[in-house]
């Protein structure tokens, strides 16, 4: 049974990741200005960009009118703005989708049936593959194909979002906030309004999901409207036993009750028929070839401060390096020991793998291109235009210091608090531990003279239930990893209590202090052996609270305590970034003076346009190299061509171009797709004869 405490904390984590990696949320330009390049040599690059060459970026559907869809007509699109999209229409936008694994986003997916299939890439479906695997029939290793609709497998928690409609509606939230209001009073009553609106979509249909999101650093505001399917079900999935490349493909389908309500399983529910599905291309690709992919690419932070880039380099960065290496080691070490927990553990493998090169890539980025000088140079011209004109002077010129003195207060605890979320959050020993913290924290009130037998035994079968499901020697050197990277922070942000527990700071000696430290507690500590647990937990109350404190839990409690002040430190950032940042943002647009820009991506329905670098080997038709501009939820997104047909899905994008993140540049952007030619041929090899393909209109001859 979990603890009320731990519960609490686990909320209070959540929340603080959310600000740790959501809140630098902002948008960003078409194109970037260069360092040391003229602003008005910028705009004139710009203006003929804009008549010529491909816009980049994250496209809002909206957005795809007038000059920007001039602008994909110019290059070759034969598709109507209507085709593209049209609010609750037969669209584009109805035949991809999102799909989510309770309340995450996996990736994107398209239809490629009238009867449900949906086509997406290998990680965005392994945790479904994983769940459904065991030794006997391992999925992940062998592959798995549904001869018939019947053997097709339910996937528990995953769900579908299809976008029907899109639209801005920041006027109509500005015309309810008064002006006199200051810029909390105006949050708050903005998140009222919001909820109203939401409120009034839903109320015509219970199949809606209804978001508002802010873009533009808060700026502007886009209502989406999706219509959600609960039924997702396996279809097919080749082998894939290393997960660490798992850009591959698999095929799902969504269900629907027969009178098409979002039911969950069941087995009376029959194969959700969408609004569109997308058509196979004939032609295969080409160099310089166009290509449009829609999906639902995740957070970009591209409209951020020289100040917010630094704080990344120095703060966040390197500790999520760390802690995601150390949590990605142990889990690795596990699933060498156990075939069953390599089964179980895959996705969580593939997921940390990825996160893991993602911060690296990041962080070198940062350096090799130089991004805190462009941004630097960017806000000393913004300065200056700034100065220009005296009304401008007065809104913004304390912009980029409360930028700066909001990222100076989070990196006063900003490090610290990365690494203890992700050492207090993914360590099973200090779960063990933080158990027995509250235990501890219950017996310390002197009224309570007596300990229900109920609550003991609460306590030692959570106890045991982490113990029988946890690689003790992988959550041990992780633990080791995890208190290394705490205890090697920079002077005055090192726990106390580390401080005191390892007197070397020495490489070398500060691993052996802390192995030596973990041996021990191994041999001692109630966290690792039940016995022991048991023991103490039948002591009397007196005799418990005047007991020593274990040390495993005293490390718990000291870790806690510094996670709770780093928070409240850290926390006191916000009220200066919000409201800054926004600001900051509507100068730069008004700066910068684009006559198309974008929002920064935020897991809403996007358009991101690219040309064909390379189609591979010559002799494969595996994958092809394109300059489309995605991020990690663009992950399985289908690839078309300028007819609008399918040409393959987004399998991933080369390390050197997720620099872009935080500053796009065109010669940096490199998204690997899998060409849909090789998934036909491989089904094809597989499965003779395939009721897939036949679903899928593929004719006999294309796949000899």
């Amino acid at each position: 049974m979990q603890q009320p405490a731990l519960k609490k904390l686990r909320s209070a984590i959540s929340t603080i990741l959310l600000l740790l990696f959501l809140l630098g949320g902002c948008s960003s330009p078409a194109t970037i200005q260069e360092a040391g390049q003229d602003k008005s040599s910028q705009n004139q690059q710009q203006n003929s960009a804009d008549k010529t060459s491909d816009p980049p970026g994250f496209w809002l559907l909206p957005q795809i009118d007038g000059p920007l869809y001039d602008n994909l007509q110019s290059q070759g699109v034969t598709l109507s703005q209507k085709e593209i999209y049209t609010p609750e229409g037969n669209s584009l936008n109805q035949a991809v989708v999102k799909i989510k694994i309770g309340e995450s986003q996996a990736g994107t997916g398209s239809f490629v049936s009238s009867n449900g299939l949906l086509l997406t890439n290998y990680s965005t479906a392994i945790q479904g593959i994983a769940q459904n695997s065991d030794r006997n029939q391992n999925y992940l290793q062998n592959g798995f194909y549904a001869q018939s609709r019947e053997q097709e497998i339910p996937l528990e928690n995953f769900s579908l979002l299809i976008t029907i409609e899109q639209e801005e509606i920041t006027d109509r939230i500005n015309r309810q906030l008064a002006d006199s209001l200051t810029y909390r009073q105006r949050r708050q009553q903005k998140q009222k309004i919001e909820k109203q609106i939401i409120a009034d979509r839903q109320s015509r249909n219970n199949n809606l999901v209804v978001e508002i999101n802010d873009t533009w650093s808060g700026n502007r505001q886009f209502m989406s409207v999706y219509k959600v399917i609960r039924d997702i079900r396996l279809v097919h999935a080749p082998s894939n036993p290393n997960i660490k490349n798992a850009a591959d493909y698999a095929f799902l389908r969504a269900y629907e009750s027969p009178n098409g309500r979002n039911k969950t399983y069941n087995k009376s529910n029959v194969p959700f028929q969408p609004e569109k599905h997308l058509a196979i291309a004939d032609e295969k690709v080409a160099p310089q070839d166009l290509t449009l992919t829609l999906g639902f690419p995740g957070e970009t932070q591209r409209y951020e401060s020289s100040y917010a880039i630094d704080f990344y380099r120095k703060n966040r960065n390197p500790v999520l390096i760390d802690t995601y290496k150390a949590i990605l080691d142990a889990e690795e070490y596990a699933a060498g020991q156990d075939s069953a927990t390599a089964i179980q553990n895959a996705p969580l493998r593939s997921s940390l793998n990825h996160n893991l090169i993602y911060y690296q890539a990041l962080q070198q980025g940062i350096d090799e291109h130089h991004i805190i000088t462009k941004k630097q140079t960017e806000e000393e011209q913004f300065k200056k235009w700034i100065k220009q004109d005296s009304l401008r002077n007065i809104k913004y010129r304390r912009v980029l210091s409360q930028l700066e003195q909001s990222y100076r207060i989070a990196s006063q605890t900003g490090d610290l608090l990365f690494a203890l979320v992700n050492t207090i959050n993914n360590n099973k020993l200090l779960q063990i531990a933080g158990l027995y913290n509250s235990y501890y924290e219950h017996i310390s009130d002197p009224t309570n003279t007596e300990i229900s037998s109920t609550k003991k035994k609460g306590v030692l079968q959570r106890h045991q239930s982490i113990l029988s499901e946890t690689n003790i020697e992988a959550q041990t050197l992780m633990l080791g990893d995890m208190l290394y990277t705490l205890a090697t922070l920079p002077d005055g942000k090192v726990p106390f209590h580390l401080i005191e527990l390892f007197s070397n700071s020495q490489e070398n000696a500060l691993k052996k202090e802390i192995t030596s430290y973990l041996e021990t507690q191994s041999s001692q500590s109630i966290v690792y052996d039940l016995n022991r647990a048991k023991e103490f937990l039948n002591l009397p109350a007196d005799s418990a609270r005047n007991h020593p404190k274990d040390e495993l839990v005293k490390l718990y409690n000291e870790l806690l305590s510094s996670y709770q002040f780093s928070r409240k430190n850290y926390s006191q950032h916000v009220p200066y970034l919000r409201p800054a940042q926004k600001l900051y943002v509507q100068g730069l647009l008004k700066f910068r003076g684009e006559s198309l820009t974008y929002p920064d991506a935020n897991g809403t329905l996007r358009l991101s346009t690219g040309r064909v670098k390379e189609s591979g080997d010559k002799n494969s038709i595996v994958n092809f190299v394109s300059t489309t501009d995605i991020s990690g939820g663009s992950f399985g997104s289908p690839v078309l061509n300028n007819n609008g047909n399918l040409i393959g899905i987004v399998a991933k994008r080369s390390p050197k171009s997720m620099i872009n993140d935080l500053l796009y540049m065109p010669k940096r952007s490199q998204t690997v797709n899998m060409d849909i030619r090789h998934i036909i041929s491989r089904i094809s090899e597989m499965y003779n004869n395939s009721s897939l393909l036949k679903e899928m209109q593929i004719s006999d001859s294309r796949t000899n």
